[in-house]
């Protein structure tokens, strides 16, 4: 294995701060847009140094160098060939966000949670599982899958038609409004050989207060899907999307 083999818990400042060591570039978004902070050169030097001290405190970092194993891991964080990641927000006003990382055969799975990125190795064969298990374990909801065209039909109605059946759009409508626990918005994305990113639409998991979880999400043929959030509807919906890019 070319990148850690273990989990490595950092402050966030000490994260950026390691990443702007080996000029990557900016990191993912699902470590915030507020990282880019001014500072003195005399603070700059500071916390460079305090963050050599710390990576070395977890045997990253060494005679003011970064070993090799975590440069690895910040490389495949930069410039993954897949990704699967999630931004969560939980009704007490937590924001998480999570990112499986892959490339080749090295993979890395990143937590930002607060003023805090954990970064651990996660197995390559299974990344939207690996997502998945990033987020609170919820139970699917017990509702019944509809799909509705994305935009309703603004013609007025023919007074000599039979009556529009509106009964999966009312469905949709009252369960996304009902009281929700978290919203996760779930991504993939992918680089072709010439290195061109492409990303999905958002994949929309609501916790639901005491009922369980539910997915939404837009079709191809412009069409909204709202069905249970089980693990395999999950996961399986995160693959057929990812397999639909490019």
């Amino acid at each position: 294995m070319n990148v850690l083999d273990r989990a490595v818990v950092l402050p966030k400042l000490a994260f950026t701060t390691a990443w702007a060591m080996l000029d990557l570039g900016d990191p993912h978004p699902v470590l915030g847009t507020d990282i880019h902070h001014w500072m003195s050169d005399d603070v700059r030097r500071d916390l460079h140094e305090e963050t050599i001290t710390l990576l070395a405190e977890h045997g990253l970092a060494r005679r003011d160098r970064l070993n090799p194993l975590w440069r690895a891991t910040l490389r495949v964080i930069s410039a993954p060939d897949r990704e699967f990641y999630a931004w969560s927000g939980l009704r007490d006003g937590t924001q998480r966000a999570s990112l499986i990382a892959l490339r080749d055969d090295e993979g890395v799975c990143v937590l930002s949670r607060d003023a805090t990125v954990e970064v651990r190795p996660v197995r390559v064969k299974w990344p939207a599982t690996s997502l998945f298990d990033t987020l609170p374990n919820v139970a699917g909801a017990p509702i019944r899958t509809v799909t509705v065209p994305h935009t309703p039909d603004d013609e007025p109605p023919d007074p000599l038609a039979e009556p529009s059946d509106n009964r999966d759009r009312d469905h949709l409508d009252d369960v996304l409004s009902r009281p929700q626990d978290a919203v996760h918005q779930l991504y993939t994305a992918r680089r072709d050989e010439s290195g061109r990113r492409s990303r999905s639409l958002p994949i929309t998991a609501l916790d639901l207060t005491n009922e369980g979880r539910v997915l939404t999400y837009l079709t191809e043929d412009d069409r909204i899907t709202l069905t249970s959030g089980t693990p395999r509807t999950v996961v399986k919906t995160l693959n057929d999307t990812h397999a639909g890019l490019l």
